[in-house]
């Protein structure tokens, strides 16, 4: 399967047009590459208002944002108040907090925007790992940069 459409997603992102906590960086990927990474992936499309992680979820599925806007946040205990921690778009991720550490999701995320997610499941990318080593590292690293960024905001919004 070819994802040019997707790839184009992520160029644009790393191009800029997304805030830097969003963007999933991977500058040196060929298209070849990108369309290894995306092969082990298969798509979720999800309308405006559609609760794609529940928090408390057990899954790990790792979701590259490639149409639509989504925005992550807690319910309180009322479960009718919400508190928006997040806005994100196409060009970046979601639920890789839980992806690397298999704990349960710790918020919900929700579509603002119809739009479409292309999953990939741990095992999935465990396999990518095996068959593209040096791919699977740049891909963590590149996760691990979103993931410090976020927590730095995070910290950032706790203090004010």
């Amino acid at each position: 399967m070819n994802h040019s459409d997707h790839i184009a997603v992520f160029r644009s992102a790393a191009g800029g047009v997304l805030p830097a906590s969003d963007r999933l960086l991977l500058p040196e990927w060929s298209d070849a590459d990108w369309n290894k990474l995306l092969g082990h992936t298969r798509p979720r499309p999800f309308r405006a208002s559609e609760v794609v992680i529940q928090r408390g979820g057990a899954d790990r599925d790792l979701n590259f944002v490639v149409a639509g806007s989504l925005e992550v946040g807690i319910t309180y205990v009322d479960g009718v108040s919400i508190s928006p921690l997040a806005r994100i778009n196409a060009g970046s991720v979601i639920g890789e907090q839980s992806f690397f550490d298999g704990q349960p999701r710790s918020a919900n995320v929700w579509g603002v925007a119809d739009g479409e997610l292309l999953q990939m499941e741990f095992d999935d990318f465990a396999r990518f790992g095996r068959e593209e080593p040096a791919l699977a590292r740049d891909m963590l690293l590149a996760l691990a940069r979103v993931l410090s960024t976020r927590l730095r905001n995070t910290t950032f919004r706790v203090r004010r």
